[in-house]
C-alpha cells in the first residue's frame, strides 16, 4: 500500500508524540483511560455578542484538584452591574448582598425573582442568594458629596425619605443608607428616582424626596453696621444696656413678668431645646448650669458651645437671659434653667435636610425636652414623613414644637414649613405697638403672634444686637410655654398648647385671623386659664364613699 507523503509525515509525528506521552504518563495523576468528559457551554456575550466558546472540563478530576475546604460554601450569583444599561451583566462569585443588615437571621429563607434593570423592567434574572425578605438590588452612582442638593437629571441618584410601617423596614445596602429614625419609622437613602417610584408602589412604604431647610434669616435694622454691641465698649452703649435690663418690651408685652418664675429650674420646669446656630456658652448673660447639647447631624465638627453666626445665641437670650443687673433679661431667667442646644447650622448658616430636622427633634425628645424652638423653614409641599413625625411629637412624646412662620410677606407670602403643619405652633411677628410686622408671613398657618420687631438680645462673642424677624417672635412663645408649664406639671402638651391659643390677646379682626392667628401670646392669661381649669377639676373631684379613692367627675360640668 502506497502512503501519501503528507500522511507519512503525520504518522511519524503522531508516533513520536505517543512515545513522549508514554514517558510522562507515570508522572501524571492516575486517570483511567475511559475518562468521561463533561462539556459546558459558557456564553461570552458579556464581552461581545460575536464571541462564543466551549470550555471542556474533566468532571471527576476537577473535584480531586479542588483546593477548597469542604466546609466552605461557595455561592455564585448573577449580579446586575449597571442600571443604566440593563443588558450588561457579569458573573459574580462573591455574595451579592454582603452589606445588607438582616433584621432576623433566623427567619425563613425564600427565593425572589428581582428585576435587574430599572430602565427595562422586562430584563430579569433569578436571584439564588438566601434572603429573608424582598431585596431591591441597586447599583448606584453616588456623588462625591452626600450633603449637596442633586440636579434634576433622572440618571442621577437622589436623596429620598423612605417611610415604612412599623416592623416592615426596607432592606437596602448599607452603602446607600444615609440616615433615618427608627422612632419615626423612616430611613434616608440615595437611590435612582425610578427605583424610588417602584418602591412607592408598595403598600408598606412611602417614598418622597428629601428637601433642604434654611435658617430664617433675621431682618437687619437700617443703619446697622453689623457690629454687635458689647457691654464694655463705650459708656453710651453700656447705658443703653442698663436701661433695657428688666424692661425689654417683648418680655413685658408677653406678660411673662406677671407669672412667677420661681419654678424655672430643673427638674421642675420643662427642658427647652433650641435648634439653631449654636450657643455662646461663655456669654456672661446666659445660663450654664443645666445647659447641654449636641452638634447636630451635619455639623459634628462644630462645637454646640460656639456660635460664630449669632442667631442661636440671640434666640437663647430671648428665652433665658439672666436677671443679673447686666445686659438683657429673658422670658424665663434662671441660672439653672434647663436648656438643650442642637447646632443645626454652621457659622454660614447653610442648609439642613428635612430628615435631619426630624432626627434632631427626636434627639431633643430623647434628651428629655418638652418644648422645642426652631427658626428654620422651607417652602414647597407637605411631606408625609414630617406630618407623621410632628403628630407623634405632640400626641405621643408630649412635646410642644414652636417654629417661626417666616418673613415672606413682601416676597409672595409663601407658607413656611414646619410652622405650617397642624401639630406645630407657627408664630408671626408684631411690634411694640401690637401691630403686625410688615415682613411677617401672614396666612392660615399662623397660630400665635409675639414680639419680633427690633428685639434686643444676646449675640455672639459675648455681645448684644438688635434683630427683627419671626425668628425673634418664636422664642417668646417657647419661653412662655415653658414658664406656664412649670406651674402645671401634670398638664399635657396639648393642654398647654390649647391654653396658649384660648388665652391669647385677640388682635386685628375679631377671632382667629391670618395676621395674628389666635392673638398675641399672653403668659398671665394662660396661667389664669389653666389655674381656673385645674381648680374647676378639683371641685369636681370627689372621694368615693367607703373606698378612700378619688374620682374625677369633671364631666358633670356639662350637665
Amino acid at each position: 500500500m502506497r502512503l501519501h507523503k503528507s500522511t507519512l509525515v503525520f504518522f511519524v509525528i503522531a508516533n513520536l508524540n505517543n512515545a513522549t506521552l508514554g514517558k510522562t504518563s507515570k508522572k501524571r495523576s492516575n486517570l483511567k483511560t475511559n475518562k468521561k468528559f463533561k462539556k459546558t457551554v459558557v456564553p461570552t456575550e458579556l464581552h461581545g455578542p460575536a464571541e462564543t466558546g466551549i470550555s471542556i472540563k474533566l468532571a471527576k478530576s476537577a473535584k480531586r484538584r479542588s483546593k477548597l475546604n469542604k466546609k466552605e460554601k461557595v455561592k455564585k450569583t448573577i449580579e446586575p452591574t449597571g442600571l443604566l444599561d440593563p443588558a450588561v451583566t457579569e458573573v459574580q462569585t462573591k455574595p451579592l448582598y454582603n452589606e445588607i443588615v438582616y433584621p432576623n437571621k433566623n427567619e425563613k429563607v425564600k427565593k425572589t425573582i428581582v428585576p435587574t434593570g430599572l430602565l427595562d423592567p422586562a430584563v430579569t434574572e433569578v436571584q439564588t442568594e438566601q434572603i429573608v425578605d424582598t431585596v431591591y438590588p441597586v447599583t448606584l452612582n453616588v456623588p462625591e458629596s452626600k450633603n449637596e442638593p442633586f440636579s434634576n437629571s433622572d440618571l442621577e441618584t437622589k436623596r429620598f425619605i423612605i417611610s415604612y410601617k412599623k416592623g416592615s423596614a426596607p432592606l437596602l445596602p448599607l452603602s446607600n443608607i444615609l440616615g433615618g429614625s427608627g422612632e419615626n419609622n423612616f430611613v434616608v437613602a440615595e437611590i435612582l428616582p425610578e427605583f424610588a417610584a417602584r418602591m412607592n408602589e408598595s403598600d408598606d412604604m412611602h417614598v418622597e424626596e428629601d428637601v433642604p431647610y434654611e435658617l430664617i434669616k433675621p431682618i437687619i435694622p437700617e443703619g446697622d453696621q453689623g457690629v454687635p454691641i458689647h457691654s464694655n465698649s463705650t459708656s453710651e452703649q453700656y447705658s443703653l444696656l442698663q436701661s433695657n435690663e428688666n424692661h425689654p418690651y417683648g418680655i413685658a408685652l408677653s406678660k411673662a413678668p406677671q407669672v412667677s418664675r420661681v419654678w424655672m429650674y430643673a427638674p421642675r420646669t420643662p427642658k427647652i431645646c433650641i435648634i439653631d446656630t449654636g450657643y455662646n456658652y461663655e456669654h456672661t448673660d446666659l445660663p450654664k448650669a443645666n445647659v447641654s447639647g449636641n452638634s447636630g447631624t451635619l455639623n459634628r465638627d462644630n462645637d454646640w458651645k460656639q456660635d460664630g453666626h449669632g442667631h442661636g445665641t440671640h434666640v437663647a437670650g430671648v428665652i433665658g437671659a439672666l436677671n443679673n443687673l447686666h445686659g438683657v433679661v429673658g422670658i424665663a431667667p434662671n441660672w439653672n434653667l434647663p436648656l438643650y442646644i442642637v447646632r443645626a447650622f454652621n457659622d454660614r448658616a447653610s442648609f439642613v435636610w428635612a430628615s435631619d430636622v426630624i432626627s434632631m427633634i427626636q434627639e431633643c425628645v430623647d434628651a428629655g425636652s418638652n418644648v422645642i424652638n426652631m427658626s428654620l423653614g422651607r417652602t414647597g409641599e407637605r411631606l408625609r414623613s414630617e406630618i407623621d413625625a410632628y403628630r407623634k411629637f405632640l400626641n405621643v412624646d408630649n412635646v410642644i414644637v414652636v417654629s417661626a412662620c417666616g418673613n415672606s410677606a413682601k416676597a409672595g407670602n409663601a407658607a413656611y414649613y414646619p410652622a405650617a403643619y397642624d401639630d406645630v405652633i407657627g408664630v408671626a411677628s408684631v411690634g411694640g405697638n401690637k401691630i403686625r410686622s410688615s415682613f411677617s408671613t401672614h396666612n392660615s398657618n399662623v397660630d400665635l403672634a409675639a414680639p419680633g420687631d427690633q428685639i434686643f438680645s444676646t449675640h455672639k462673642n459675648g455681645g448684644y444686637r438688635e434683630l427683627s424677624g419671626s425668628s425673634m417672635a418664636s422664642p417668646h412663645v417657647a419661653g412662655v410655654a415653658a414658664l406656664v408649664w412649670s406651674h402645671f406639671q401634670s398638664s399635657s402638651a396639648i393642654e398647654i398648647r390649647n391654653a396658649l391659643f384660648n388665652s391669647a390677646e385677640d388682635l386685628g379682626t375679631p377671632g382667629r385671623d391670618n395676621y395674628y392667628g389666635h392673638g398675641l401670646v399672653n403668659a398671665k392669661a394662660a396661667y389664669d386659664l389653666l389655674g381656673v381649669n385645674k381648680q374647676d377639676d378639683a371641685n369636681y373631684t370627689f372621694r368615693m364613699w367607703g373606698k378612700g379613692k378619688k374620682k374625677n367627675c369633671a364631666f358633670l360640668r356639662e350637665w
